[in-house]
């Protein structure tokens, strides 16, 4: 009996040292399951970046660090100080690019090469590293949610965290190689570190006389975290410079925590100590890279040691002032006044004494936590503000944050709350509970009635979001100086408050937010076991109510379903997330999940820019050899350089002109030097060029860049520039040149409405953006005249648009209304018809949609294509002096040129691409006139990249037709005058001055009145039937099969309308 005994405790005990061993070491392995699905999500669409031997990736800001880790790899671990290869004709010091970020990859890609690894393992290294950075996020997420919330809590925090589908998962699959991918680790890892250092000091109550005791036993602990937390304070900042703004946040929690302390009972020392040492440490070691002596935010410069050091200094500086108070036998309530006090006057002496300074901190503030961004700004698409995506997705405030967060930014914005409120509320002091029921009514009130923040934004001559934020803000220090806080809680909910309002005001801070949202649920988690009296070891809990576990289930299945359901219909082959929400259109609007995120990821649009950088590598000049300069050697690709304001380029180096998006594709795929670049450095110069009206404004804006022996020769345009729906608004907010422009002067925004019998607008498609109506000036513009046109004259056809209304914006800008029931479109058999007709009606407009002006444009004489694409969704341009025509016809009237042009490279078979070129020319009283041709009809192969030209790939079928109009004769004959052209690729590259001297020669085509010869001239206005129109309804000088629609939708002709422009949103769907 006793041995069965002895056996039934044996096998108890066992029993019980399993569960001991799983209730301490369950996190493991789940862990560790989370951290493999988290890479798996990231890389599962890793093969979509291979293709054809070449590794891709997605994005532009990838690019140029893996140009910076290439150079690194070469001059480990140096990187590169600065680079000749952007920004023409200056160079740029790489500021936030050449940091720990590309350090750590190239070390990786050093060590995978054993020593010596080739450009594809150094680019499958980085291809990887933004998945590797993302998935060990799992661990600062799961050490932060378990000191806030518990074991159970951080693991709650780390599965949340697995399954967000949003932003921050964007920035951290694979392929997305920017340094955004590895800052919410480096800063995680900062915020950890300092949280043990000042839980530290809590314990062990450092103060300012052991350091005079010299007493290391004492403070070896709080001084060695605190070290640690400066170290990854700065280790954060080597990632990204402009990481300040934590020193920053840093700072706020010093300045409410210290006076807190003071005004609660408790010495400030304690926390000042963390405080000093790990400020001072990192600013110390940001003097390791420093590399300017500016203060800029965006560069290792002194203003990040500076900055770090200072917010150390005034932290002592409070310690010291709060002994001064007691010393004096001052009234503890007086001291957050005095505090207060002294920091707004020491502000105010700043903008005094400093207002440089004072201007660029804020700025730069304003910038990361406004809630709000310039026009210029929101072109970008990570810097817009968060909620500015209710236009793009028809949903409200709270939809927005749904489909990024699910319900857990509610339930981490209610425990954040909870840590707030909680020591008020549980004081029993009728005064602090009354105070903190008020601030959060006034917080409440500033939501619901925005007009307040409007209020207080005017009084102050600020924006009204600024004034919201301002009531929020004092509130809350209100409300946190007469509090008792822990101070890792505290440090938690201010870094959050902080990280929310950055990401308020620009989307891709997101990416940070996920970590604060998810630890606030573990501590939520925490809160709620509590409330139900299940937060205690498992063998201390005792008869469980089924009460207890279902509050506890219900609350992990508000945060966890929104986010878990689509992963789980996506893994289980159902499809379509389960979890919608239906947008002011009545459309449904999926939260996707983290798994079909990850698998849809690709490269995008670089893929077809690679097709005309590879073009350009092999069709162009080297560097340095423009015009057989022969200075190649001087532009060393991976060369060093010493930083400088303005670089001086040898004789035949050159710039490509494009928009800024592009830069650094030129430079890593194409290997050559764009002027302007991602850094936004010369977007206002591309701008101007771009949006020119004429040859004279776009030679007026390349001046600006030009230098004497290095000038912008080459001009790329991509169909995203030339769409009004994509790309083509973002140079107008940057534009700065000799006219007055906005988005009206190009383009129109239209909608398309239902109309009642009464002529009233019943519904319309607000939701549902249209394409623009566009303006004379759009067609004029450089990049359109290029792209659409080559350069060639374009002649506006008898098409008009009829709109029925023509409503304003909020803003104030035009938006023309179409009845979804009549026909947009009318088709007239002559211009003057068409003329007529516009003149009689105001809303109406000749042409105006695809590549159909609603005016003549002029050619252009002197830009020529020279290369695309294989799909032609990029387009090379070469500026060239042109060749000189000298001729002679008929007097006082209109000679054309006109030449056909092959797009050889693009030849299939027996079928090449081509288009025409034509460009008028008025004749004097004398007959002569003068034609500057930019196209050459011969001699392509005396030049080429070897002897310092472009071996271009877009060549004549045979010489330019020169003819005149047709005029008739007192006779009655119908005469015409035409001759025939050879020009030479020597006369339009400048390499021969030499004119080409032409005469027309006089033909007799007929005798007016023979009907063989008569033309008939039938204005009878036609409105065309909606199955008869399509895309290429009108004359266009080039058609391909993307730029055909055919129009079956039930608004008839206006899908006509519409056709042109969605080719370019979805005909070239690369993006």
């Amino acid at each position: 009996m006793s041995e069965k005994n002895e056996k039934s405790r044996a096998s108890s005990t066992s029993t019980d040292s399993a569960l001991d061993a799983l209730e301490n070491w369950y996190h493991v392995p789940v862990l560790g399951a989370v951290l493999a699905f988290m890479f798996w999500v990231r890389v599962q669409a890793w093969e979509n970046f291979t293709q054809n031997g070449e590794v891709y990736f997605s994005g532009n800001d990838a690019y140029y660090h893996f140009r910076e880790v290439m150079y690194t790899v070469q001059n480990w671990p140096s990187t590169m100080p600065f680079d000749i290869w952007t920004n023409f004709p200056n160079g740029t010091a790489t500021g936030q690019f050449g940091t720990l970020f590309d350090q750590i990859i190239a070390t990786a890609a050093l060590i995978v090469g054993l020593g010596s690894p080739s450009q594809e393992t150094i680019s499958m290294t980085l291809l990887f590293a933004p998945a590797v950075f993302g998935a060990l996020l799992v661990i600062p997420t799961y050490f932060i949610g378990k000191r806030l919330g518990g074991r159970l809590g951080g693991v709650f925090a780390a599965v949340v965290l697995g399954l967000l589908p949003g932003y921050f998962l964007s920035r951290s699959l694979v392929g997305a190689a920017d340094h955004n991918g590895a800052e919410p680790l480096f800063q995680s890892l900062a915020v950890l570190a300092t949280m043990i250092a000042l839980t530290v000091a809590q314990r062990e109550k450092p103060v300012y006389e052991q350091f005079l005791d010299r007493d290391v036993a004492g403070l070896r602990r709080v001084v060695g975290w605190s070290v640690v937390a400066g170290a990854a304070t700065a280790a954060y900042m080597w990632v990204w410079p402009p990481g300040i703004l934590l020193v920053g946040i840093f700072g706020v929690f010093y300045l409410v925590k210290l006076t807190s302390d003071y005004y609660s009972g408790t010495s400030p020392d304690h926390v000042a100590v963390v405080a000093g040492v790990s400020s001072v440490t990192t600013g110390l070691l940001m003097l390791v890279p420093l590399s300017t002596l500016s203060f800029s935010p965006t560069n290792f410069s002194i203003l990040q040691p500076l900055f770090s050091i200072a917010v150390g200094v005034g932290a002592v500086f409070l310690a010291w002032l709060a002994r001064e108070w007691d010393n004096r036998e001052l009234d503890a309530t007086s001291y957050p006044l005095a505090v207060f006090g002294i920091l707004v006057v020491a502000l105010g002496a700043t903008t005094v004494v400093l207002p440089e300074f004072w201007g660029m901190l804020q700025s730069n503030l304003l910038r990361f936590v406004g809630f709000s961004a310039g026009a210029a700004t929101r072109t970008i698409g990570e810097a817009q503000p968060f909620l500015s995506q209710t236009s793009r997705y028809g949903l409200g405030m709270f939809g927005v944050i749904f489909l990024e967060y699910g319900l857990a930014f509610l339930t981490a914005f209610l425990g954040a709350a909870w840590i707030l409120l909680r020591p008020h509320f549980r004081s029993g002091n009728p005064r602090r509970m009354g105070g903190a029921a008020a601030a959060a009514f006034v917080v409440g009130l500033v939501f619901v009635a925005p007009g307040i923040g409007d209020a207080v934004g005017t009084l102050l001559g600020v924006d009204g979001q600024l004034g919201s934020l301002a009531i929020v803000a004092i509130t809350l220090l209100a409300v946190t100086v007469t509090g008792d806080y822990d101070a890792e809680k505290l440090l938690v909910v201010v870094w959050g408050a902080f990280i929310t309002s950055a990401a308020f005001t620009q989307v891709r801070f997101n990416y940070y937010l996920v970590v604060p949202v998810v630890v606030l649920n573990a501590y939520v988690l925490k809160v709620v076991l509590g409330l139900v009296s299940l937060d205690k070891p498992a063998a201390q809990i005792e008869d469980v109510d089924w009460y207890q576990v279902g509050t506890v289930v219900a609350v992990v299945l508000v945060v966890l379903v929104p986010i878990a359901a689509p992963v789980a219909a996506s893994a289980t082959g159902d499809g379509a997330s389960p979890i919608r929400l239906t947008n002011n259109q009545g459309q449904q609007v999926p939260l996707q999940s983290a798994t079909t995120v990850g698998a849809s990821h690709g490269p995008g649009a670089v893929t077809v820019w690679d097709d005309a950088m590879e073009w350009m590598q092999n069709n162009t000049p080297e560097q340095g050899n423009f015009g057989d300069a022969n200075n190649a050697d001087q532009l060393d690709y991976y060369g060093t350089y010493s930083q400088t304001d303005d670089y001086d380029y040898p004789e035949g180096a050159y710039g490509v002109m494009s928009w800024w998006d592009y830069g650094h594709w030129m430079t890593v795929e194409g290997e050559t030097i764009p002027v302007a670049n991602p850094f936004q450095q010369n977007a206002d110069n591309a701008a101007n060029f771009l949006l020119s009206q004429n040859e004279t404004e776009a030679a007026n804006a390349l001046d600006v860049v030009n230098e004497d022996d290095a000038q912008t020769r080459y001009v790329a345009v991509d169909s995203q520039m030339v769409s009004p729906q994509q790309k083509f608004g973002a140079p107008i907010q940057f534009y700065d040149g000799p006219r007055n422009v906005s988005t009206g002067t190009f383009y129109t925004q239209n909608i398309l409405s239902q109309y009642g019998e009464d002529g009233q607008v019943t519904n319309y498609g607000a939701f549902q953006q249209l394409p623009t109506l566009n303006h004379q000036a759009y067609y004029e513009s450089m990049m359109v005249r290029l792209y659409q046109n080559h350069g060639s004259a374009q002649q506006p056809q008898p098409v008009v648009v009829d709109w029925q209304d023509t409503f304003q914006t909020a803003t104030g800008a035009d938006l023309y209304s179409f009845d979804q029931s009549a026909s947009p479109i009318q088709q007239f058999n002559s211009m003057s018809a068409a003329e007529q007709y516009v003149a009689n009606d105001t809303t109406a407009q000749i042409g105006g949609f695809g590549s159909n002006p609603p005016e003549y444009v002029e050619a252009l004489e002197h830009y020529r294509l020279v290369g695309t694409s294989d799909d032609q969704g990029v387009k090379l341009f070469e500026r060239v002096e042109g060749a000189t025509v000298e001729g002679t016809g008929p007097a006082n009237t209109t000679v054309t040129a006109s030449a056909t042009l092959n797009m050889t490279h693009l030849s299939q078979g027996n079928q090449t691409p081509q288009f025409e070129y034509t460009q008028r020319a008025d004749t004097g009283p004398d007959g002569e006139f003068t034609m500057t041709l930019p196209y050459a009809t011969t001699d392509y192969e005396a030049y080429g990249p070897a002897n310092g030209y472009t071996n271009t790939s877009v060549r004549a079928t045979g010489p330019y037709e020169i003819t005149s109009s047709s005029t008739i004769t007192e006779d009655r004959e119908i005469v015409t005058w035409n001759t025939t052209a050879q020009i030479t690729e020597g006369q339009v590259i400048g390499e021969n001055e030499t004119a080409s001297t032409v005469e027309l020669d006089r033909h007799v085509s007929g005798t007016l009145g023979d009907t063989n010869n008569t033309t008939q001239n039938n204005t009878t206005q036609t409105n065309v039937a909606s199955s008869e129109i399509t895309a290429d309804s009108v004359k266009s000088t080039e058609t391909t099969q993307a730029d055909r629609l055919d129009t079956q939708s039930p608004f008839g002709a206006a899908a006509a309308f519409v056709a042109p422009a969605v080719v370019g949103a979805l005909g070239r769907r690369y993006a």
